[in-house]
């Protein structure tokens, strides 16, 4: 009976793993998109072990020295290999010891990073294995492989988006995966004597990263980890549940900039400068994003000060720069708001960005918004970049948003065109000392009849015209007596015509000019002359005060509308000032 305990004393305790059991799940479509783009999120790949939470401390009792066993070692090694990226690794993910001085174990396990932070469409080339290596203490040497572990949980977080993408066959970054950071020695060394009993499984993982067509998965593997005893003749000794060793792939859509509710990045209130200062998230001594560029081994390396005032020079550095950026990994929400910055320091993309109502409430001509429109940078971006810019909630025009805003501004210049045309046939009847051929001209101007209405309140026009008063708010009048009224105002000067506003919106086919009189004029000084058209006629003419529509704080406020300029001097000479 004594020998049957001492024999199950001298067990030892080792390693081992469960298959890997696959949740997956699909990846979200960002706000604003319908699908999912390749160039939309970034990956990375980790590995993780959770120990469970009803694992207890056990009781071990030692019977001797004499009785103690060589501990063992267990090792599981991740391979990761990515073809697209040039990416070749192994990095050690969790380490176990029983040792033969004491009835006791470790397990050395840390979140270790498998890969750099990757592009969906390249993160999905990724293929994961691993392999299970057990062995006792003396065989498999196992020590520098615990120091490493470390090592290998840290090396990728430093070194960022785009590490080990190649660049004219050499490594974007190549000191990032240097020697230093490769599995040790002991792990890739030929295999120990029979002697030491080692053991080694392989194992391929299904795809972290899937993405096909329009749509991408996530998969997280999951490994249950357990400690057996071997070697015990007690029958009852089962596996004890360690916990779970996972891999599983981190996703983000920038790395440079903050993140929304809905998952889109905001690049709002931000330079250039501020961008070239930004480090890598989640690098702990990262290199800021201006030394990542400058210190890429890339043909097109862009020049990150080009002469502002040169178009040609930044069109062909933006472009080389979204080159650079796209090759070292950056996806397109990161490179366009890049690209944004860097050409938001020349006034042509300012001039090609202006905010298209501004533009059309300015009047500004057609001819120069053309001019403006030409700077588009097409040698750098096409119309998919000014999407993302918009997603990202920077303020910029596509082509379609300058196609809307020069209908609308020739819409406005034809507009302008005919009220010019009626202000020139206008003003020639009103300069005209000749009633009678103010009256033939007044022919073709009117449409039979006139509605001609006073809201001045101080101005007997019936007295003038020699008519009695007609009830309602006007009276009609044949050419004959419209001229009549332009005779006996006595007209002095005139400006140019201009649409009428209400409460800051164009009142419709609604003009208005300043007209000033003679020192005999009924009318003192003058007043506001408004006249309503249909087509090329004028219905309606009414003699306007200050009061009746606010044109002289419209005046006073914008002076110029289309290509009219009505001097704010004109509300002085009529009295229209408080």
């Amino acid at each position: 009976m004594l020998a049957l305990t001492l024999t199950a004393c001298t067990t030892s305790r080792e390693l081992g793993l469960g298959r890997p059991s696959v949740q997956s799940e699909p990846l979200p479509v960002l706000a604003g998109s319908t699908v999912i783009d390749g160039d939309d999120y970034y990956v990375q790949l980790l590995s993780e072990f959770q120990f469970r939470s009803d694992v207890g401390e056990e009781v071990c009792r030692d019977l001797g020295s004499s009785y103690r066993k060589g501990g063992a070692n267990s090792l599981v090694l991740f391979q990761i290999n990515n073809p697209t990226l040039k990416l070749h690794r192994e990095v050690p993910g969790l380490l176990y010891r029983s040792t033969a001085e004491r009835c006791a174990s470790s397990l050395d396990a840390k979140r270790v990073y498998l890969t750099p932070w990757m592009r969906l469409d390249a993160g999905a080339d990724t293929q994961v294995d691993y392999r299970f290596v057990t062995g006792s203490d003396d065989g498999l040497d196992l020590a520098k492989v615990g120091n490493d572990v470390n090592l290998a949980s840290n090396v990728l977080a430093l070194t960022g988006v785009g590490t080990g993408v190649a660049l004219v066959g050499k490594l974007a970054s190549g000191w990032m995966l240097n020697s230093s950071a490769q599995v040790p020695a002991a792990a890739g060394q030929a295999a120990p004597p029979a002697a030491a009993k080692q053991r080694e499984e392989n194992h391929s993982l299904p795809s972290i990263v899937s993405a096909s067509g329009n749509r991408a998965t996530l998969s997280r593997m999951s490994i249950a980890v357990r400690e057996a005893e071997t070697g015990s003749l007690n029958p009852w000794a089962k596996p004890k549940p360690l916990g779970e060793l996972s891999v599983y792939a981190d996703v983000r859509s920038s790395l440079l900039l903050k993140t929304a509710a809905n998952g889109l990045p905001d690049a709002r209130d931000l330079s250039l400068e501020e961008l070239w200062r930004a480090t890598i998230r989640n690098g702990a001594e990262g290199l800021s994003l201006q030394h990542y560029i400058e210190q890429a081994e890339h043909p097109d390396r862009p020049s990150l000060q080009p002469d502002w005032n040169n178009y040609a020079e930044v069109e062909a550095n933006c472009r080389k720069l979204k080159v650079v950026m796209r090759d070292l990994g950056f996806n397109k929400y990161d490179r366009n708001a890049v690209l944004y910055y860097f050409l938001d320091k020349t006034r042509a993309w300012k001039n090609y960005n202006l905010a298209g109502q501004k533009v059309v409430g300015t009047g500004m001509p057609v001819s120069r918004l053309e001019e403006y429109r030409a700077g588009n940078f097409a040698g750098c971006l096409v119309e998919d970049d000014y999407e993302v810019m918009k997603h990202l909630s920077l303020p910029v025009n596509a082509a379609k948003d300058w196609d809307n805003t020069l209908q609308q501004l020739r819409e406005k210049e034809s507009y302008f065109a005919a009220i010019r045309a009626l202000e020139r046939q206008l003003i020639a009847v009103i300069r005209n000392p000749n009633q009678a051929e103010m009256e033939k001209q007044l022919f073709p101007l009117v449409a039979g009849t006139v509605l001609l209405q006073d809201r001045l309140g101080n101005f007997g026009i019936e007295r003038v015209l020699n008519i009695p008063p007609v009830p309602g708010d006007g009276m009609a009048l044949n050419p004959a007596q419209l001229a009549q009224l332009f005779v006996g105002l006595k007209v002095a000067d005139t400006s140019c015509a201009r649409p009428a506003y209400e409460q800051g919106r164009p009142v419709p086919n609604v003009a208005i000019l300043m007209f000033s009189t003679a020192a005999d004029s009924p009318l003192a000084k003058g007043a506001a002359l408004e006249f309503e058209f249909n087509g090329n006629r004028i219905s309606r003419i009414a003699l306007q005060s200050p009061t009746f529509r606010d044109f002289r704080q419209d005046v006073i406020s914008n002076p110029q509308v289309g290509d009219c300029r009505v001097q704010p001097q004109w509300m002085e000479w009529l009295g229209f000032v408080n």
